[in-house]
C-alpha cells in the first residue's frame, strides 16, 4: 500500500505530448468530418441543379410536343424566334448550348405523321 502511495507522489499530472498529441487527433478528426460535410453539401447542390436542368429540359420537350403541328409548319429560323420569344426560360439564345431551339428540335424533335 505504501508503494502505491509513493509512485502516486511521483505522477505530476498529464504530460505536455500527451496533451499535444490528444489535440492533434481532435482537429484531424474536426477537420475530416468539415470535409465530409463540405462535399455533402457540393453533392447537394449538384444534385439540385442536375434536377432544376432535368425539369427545364422536360418542361421544353412538352412544349415541343404540344405545338408540334404549328412547329412543323414553320420554317427553322421561324421556329427558332418563336421558341426563343415565347420560351425565352426554356430554350438558349446561344448556338453551342443543346438548348438552342435548332439543336433542341433535331435531338427531341416529336412525331408530325397525325398533322
Amino acid at each position: 500500500m505504501r508503494s502505491f502511495i509513493l509512485s502516486c507522489r511521483h505522477q505530476l499530472g498529464v504530460g505536455l505530448p500527451e496533451v499535444m498529441i490528444t489535440l492533434l487527433l481532435l482537429s484531424s478528426g474536426s477537420l475530416a468530418l468539415t470535409q465530409l460535410q463540405l462535399r455533402n453539401l457540393q453533392t447537394a447542390y449538384q444534385s439540385q441543379t442536375l434536377t432544376q436542368q432535368t425539369l427545364i429540359r422536360t418542361e421544353a420537350i412538352e412544349q415541343l410536343w404540344q405545338q408540334r403541328c404549328y412547329l412543323a409548319a414553320l420554317s427553322s429560323a421561324a421556329r427558332q424566334d418563336y421558341l426563343l420569344t415565347d420560351y425565352a426560360e426554356l430554350f438558349s439564345a446561344e448556338s453551342g448550348d443543346p438548348a438552342f431551339p435548332a439543336s433542341f428540335w433535331q435531338t427531341h424533335r416529336p412525331a408530325t405523321a397525325d398533322c
